[in-house]
């Protein structure tokens, strides 16, 4: 081992100030080179002193077990200059100022050895901010030194700034250092912070225009007519030296312009150096105690874009000298049902209303109130008067089973026939488990409004109700029942109307709603003022007098005349539920809750307002008749309100079609018939909002989840197997399709909207539902995003009770349709629109050289309306001696024995428009010159073609009717009344051919002619086959001889008549007998046939063989 001593020895460092001295031994051991020690400098950081470079030595000393080589001792060297020189900065590297400030001092900090003087220049550079106009400057001289006392480690460096009374945008300029200098033996330095930057702004001068005040407070006037002016001053801050301009208006709040102050907007311009402008607001008196009201006057921004607005808002409060009534009920109101209006005491036993019934409200000052005895003493002194009272509802939708409630929300949702601000609050607005209250306001007996009390909630029965649903707790729609049926003419209140009537069941709750037209936005279609009146003509949505046809499914009556007195109290009582409420309930029998809604409409309201359309047009029905189809559509929905679903009402939604065929005659002429055309561990709630059937038969569901935690329901999730699914342990074989619809962007409790709709469609959808959601939770501090972030968990399970079913298709319903057919020989008579009747011009006889002027018309008490069309398609003319043949007449020709016919429909007939245009009518004019060129004798019978079309269609082809093989005949009053010499057991064999049956044509018109050489004789009676024709009237008169004293000549005549009526029949014979003996053709127009039968079916006359043609 070898030791050696290690001392210091100082000059001119002293040890213990400087460094630390050490004095120890060193120690190699064998093997050991080399030793480290280690001597402690002292640095004087409390108080540096510059003190230059300084040192001490080493030495080694007493070496052991060896002696000392060179260099046996060592210099150490310490040296502080630059660690304690002294050192120069700014503090901070930015300053802000504003320019009202007038200057700004940025601190200058030394370090090091400070107790030396020392000097350094603080000046300035430009930036943004110009010298002289925004600062003044200092300059990189002497002039801006900083001189720092021995001591002194801090001094600012100040720049003044140049205030001035235009706004400025933020200016910057910097501030430099340099040129350190000290009084110490080494100099000075600057640090790394040897700039600063400073930042003007202009707060002051910023053009800034508000109100001066955010509240302003004035008196209504007391007397009719006096106005108070309450005045609002603008100021303009800053900036005054340019243009602004403001608009300032009036905005209601409690207020109302026009009645409690007059309403403002006006354009207020601020000119250069304005500061100030005033505003005016007159305020009206308006005769009613109320609270204080009050408005808000706005200002919008500077169209300039010169000044920016601030206090933008202003309140008015308009003060009323004893606003308030000092009154009050002197205890909470009771609810109870209408039930039990007349027993209120015992409604305190049994707390809990039924479903199904209105409930009211019993105040303390009501004489049903169940102490009236102790409170109405206290109501008359308090002079309230119980009439006046206002009235709120408050409703809560049912707990779930959980026991969660949901919080009372305000009932504000009308309908066109109810109120919820009345005493009493309607069925549908609450169901079982609903929570309810109500509160009331009282008011004196001059109208002033006092104090509003809340009465205790109450909650509806589970248990008790007038209507429930068939399996408790189920939900969704019965199957409904909708019927059309023809009047006909004998009904004595409605004829020849179509009756709809609609039947559905009634739940405690349901609200039915009947149209034609679809349905959606229920808070719209429901309210009094919504656009049911133009969507929903034909519907139970429209009160009586907003009715727009003829008839309606709700009239003026308020009670059903069917029942006899009330079923239940006060079930009809006007004052305490509303006339419009009784018009809608009159259609409910209570008792057997069912819904029974009847309407009268004619077949152009139904086509036209309706939205009925033409299914099926123009068709052969058989042989002999034709047929038109409308259909009408029918949406029918069950309607609930619910405080949670979308627009405070869940409906369920059935389809129909009423189909409504009328039939007219068309009596085919030709032998060969046509057939019949083929024939056609956490929690959530879920709430149903609607439910319907769509168009391909499939239920369809919408449904709202409540999340009760922090998360959300997905339809699946990667971390988890399992997915959202709906299934039905009642109809195992149907899959369902489930989708999210809408998701709140949140995971605090959101609202989801949710769709499921069925893979196939069945008849019945009743039975349960199990729907399964998985909940997705997220932590508390994850925000939302997408996809969601979330940790699936155990799918929670809600089940569902659904009746459904889809409605059949009602039976068309079915009724004839009549038609009539007049000769006129007036032009007028035949163009007007047959008010007056045509029995006047009708069945006369036309001589050589007059017009015939022939109508055909619907019947027009059975009402079609303007929707459909009668159109002539042929006129046929028929004639034969003493008849008519029976063959298809095969002539079609212009001129009958060198005359012409003139024949015209109505449509080619000049003038004859007005005909045209007239609804169920057409109509033909021809000469009755040729009709003269036949022997004495002969008889023209006539008939038509017609059609009835709707309007929309009348252009189009007519399906399977031809014109060239069908031909329909008019119906006409009256048939050929000529005598004729024919022996009845002739008649009555012949006439079995004629009818329907046998394919013949029916109500022939018989032309009569005015013939000179002939006496003509009436038209007006037909014959009975069973009854002998009696003597003919004569035109002339209209009246049969009567004077006894001709009797015996009239007897002679009749012999003589006799004897000569059997010559001529032995002449007539020989003459037949001849004829059938001659070889040759017959006339081009000799032999043609056509086959009637009169409209009456009691008066039927077979026509012989003679002439035809076609016109």
């Amino acid at each position: 081992m070898i030791d050696a001593w290690v001392t210091h020895h100082s000059a001119p460092y002293t040890a213990g100030v400087d460094y630390v001295g050490i004095s120890r031994n060193l120690d190699f051991a064998p093997g050991v080179t080399m030793q480290t020690f280690r001597v402690t400098i002292l640095d004087d950081l409390g108080q540096p002193v510059l003190e230059g470079p300084e040192q001490f030595e080493l030495v080694l000393r007493m070496p052991m077990n060896a002696v000392l080589g060179e260099p046996s001792k060592t210099t150490i060297t310490i040296n502080d200059s630059v660690s304690d020189l002294p050192m120069v900065q700014f503090k901070d590297a930015l300053y802000k100022v504003d320019e009202a400030d007038g200057k700004v001092s940025a601190i200058v900090y030394r370090s090091g050895d400070i107790s030396h003087k020392s000097t350094v220049r603080c000046y300035t550079r430009q930036g943004s901010a110009q010298v002289m106009m925004d600062y003044n400057e200092r300059p990189n001289t002497d002039a801006s030194i900083i001189t720092f006392l021995p001591g002194e480690s801090e001094k600012p460096c100040v720049v003044t700034l140049v205030d001035d009374s235009l706004y400025e945008e933020e200016e910057e300029l910097r501030l430099v250092l340099g040129t350190p200098k000290s009084q110490s033996p080494f100099g000075a330095s600057l640090g790394e912070q040897k700039e600063t930057l400073v930042k003007i702004t202009d707060e002051k001068d910023k053009p800034i225009i508000r109100f001066s005040e955010i509240k302003y407070s004035v008196r209504e006037p007391q007397v009719a007519g006096e106005i108070a002016l309450v005045k609002i001053p603008i100021l303009r801050l800053g900036d005054t030296s340019k243009v602004s301009v403001v608009r300032v208006h009036t905005k209601d709040g409690s207020a109302t312009s026009g009645e409690d102050y007059n309403p403002l907007s006006e354009d207020v311009e601020f000119k250069e150096g304005e500061t100030e402008h005033v505003v005016e607001v007159q305020v009206l008196y308006d005769g009613q105690r109320e609270m204080r009201e009050a408005f808000t006057v706005h200002m919008k921004p500077d169209e300039y874009m010169v000044a920016e607005t601030q206090m933008n808002k202003a309140i008015v409060y308009i003060e009323e000298v004893d606003s308030v009534a000092d009154v009050t009920f002197p205890a909470v109101p009771q609810v109870v049902s209408l039930l039990m209006y007349d027993d209120t005491a015992r409604a305190r036993e049994s707390p809990h209303p039924p479903t199904g019934y209105p409930i009211v409200c019993v105040t303390a000052c009501n004489p049903k109130y169940f102490e009236f005895d102790k409170t109405g003493s206290i109501c008359a002194a308090e002079n309230i008067n119980d009439t006046l009272t206002q009235y709120r509802w408050l409703v809560s939708a049912p707990s779930g089973s959980d026991g969660v409630s949901s919080p009372m929300r305000e009932v504000d949702t009308n309908t066109f026939f109810t109120n919820t601000k009345s005493i009493t609050l309607d069925s549908i607005y609450f169901q079982a488990g609903s929570r309810v209250q109500c509160a009331a306001r009282a008011f004196n007996a001059n109208g002033d409004a006092g104090l509003e009390l809340s009465s205790p909630i109450v909650v509806i029965s589970r248990e008790e109700g007038l209507c429930q649903p068939r399996i408790p707790g189920t939900i969704g729609a019965e199957p409904f029942s909708a019927k059309i049926r023809y009047t006909g003419p004998v009904d004595p209140d409605f004829p020849n109307l179509i009756k709809l009537t609609v039947t559905m069941p009634h739940m405690d709750g349901m609200l039915p709603v009947i149209s034609t037209r679809p349905m959606s936005n229920f808070e719209l279609t429901l309210s009094p003022d919504g656009t049911r009146v133009g969507n929903h003509r034909c519907s139970n949505l429209l009160d009586y007098n907003e009715i727009q046809t003829r008839h309606g499914f709700l009239t003026d009556s308020t009670k059903n005349p069917e029942i006899i007195g009330e079923t239940s109290p006060y079930q009809y009582s006007p004052a305490l539920r509303s006339a419009n409420s009784l018009r809608f309930y009159r259609n409910l029998n209570l008792e057997a809750c069912l819904w029974e809604f009847h309407s009268y409409y004619d077949m152009s309201e139904l086509l036209n307002d309706c939205g009925g359309s033409i299914g099926t047009d123009g068709q052969v029905l058989n042989l002999v008749q034709s047929y038109v189809t409308l259909r009408v559509p029918l949406f029918v929905s069950y309607v609930f309100h619910s405080p949670v679903a979308v627009g405070g009402w869940q409906h369920f939604d059935l389809q129909s079609e009423l189909r409504l065929t009328f039939v007219y005659d068309t009596a085919i002429l030709w032998q060969d018939g046509i057939g019949s055309p083929p024939e056609a561990e956490l929690q959530g709630a879920m709430y149903p909002t609607s439910m319907r059937i769509n168009g391909e038969g499939r239920l369809v569901v919408n449904f709202k989840t409540e999340v009760r935690f922090r998360g959300q329901f997905v339809m699946s999730h990667p971390g988890t197997s399992l997915s959202s699914m709906v299934m039905s342990p009642d109809h195992p074989g149907l899959t369902f399709t489930l989708s999210l619809v809408r998701s709140e962007p949140t995971y605090n409790q959101p609202m989801q909207q949710w769709s499921f709709v069925s893979d196939f469609a069945v008849r019945d959808y009743s039975g349960t539902y199990t729907v399964k959601l998985i909940p997705c939770s997220a932590s508390p501090n994850r925000e939302y995003s997408i996809p969601p972030v979330c940790h699936p968990r155990e799918p929670l399970t809600f089940d569902m009770d659904i009746r459904f079913q889809q409605v059949s298709d009602p039976v068309a319903a079915e009724f004839s349709l009549n038609t009539q057919m007049f000769l006129l020989s007036k032009r007028e008579l035949w163009l007007s629109d047959g008010s007056m009747g045509f029995a006047e011009g009708a069945d006369v006889a036309f001589s050589e050289g007059s017009q015939i002027y022939g109508r055909v018309m619907v019947d027009p008490v059975q009402n079609l309306g303007d929707s459909f069309t009668c159109s002539i398609e042929k006129v046929f003319l028929c004639t034969g001696a003493d008849g008519y043949d029976k063959a298809q007449p095969e002539t079609q020709a212009t001129i009958f024995g060198n005359v012409q016919f003139e024949a015209t429909l109505a449509l080619d007939t000049p003038g004859a428009l007005p005909l045209v245009r007239q609804p169920g009518s057409d109509g033909f004019t021809l000469s009755s010159s040729p009709l003269f060129q036949v022997a004495a004798g002969r008889e023209w019978y006539i008939h038509t073609i017609y059609t009835v079309r709707s309007r929309e269609n009348a252009n189009r082809s007519i399906g399977k009717r031809s014109l060239e093989y069908h031909h329909s005949l008019a119906a006409a009053g009256a048939g050929a009344s000529q005598s004729r010499s024919r022996r009845a057991v002739q008649e009555e064999a012949e006439a079995e051919d004629i009818g329907p049956d046998n394919n013949k044509g029916t109500n022939i018109q018989h032309i009569s002619l005015d013939r000179s050489d002939r006496q003509r004789v009436s038209q007006r009676e037909p014959w009975s086959f069973d009854q002998a024709p009696e003597h003919p009237l004569l035109e002339s008169s209209g009246k049969a001889p009567t004077d006894p004293a001709a009797v015996p000549m009239m007897v002679g005549l009749a012999a003589l008549a006799l004897l000569l009526c059997l010559i001529i029949i032995v002449v007539v014979l020989l003459l037949r007998r001849k004829k059938r003996d001659r070889s040759g053709k017959l006339p081009p127009y000799s032999t043609s046939s056509c086959s009637a039968y009169q409209g009456s079916s009691s008066s039927r006359e077979t026509m012989s063989t003679g002439n035809g043609s076609e016109v």
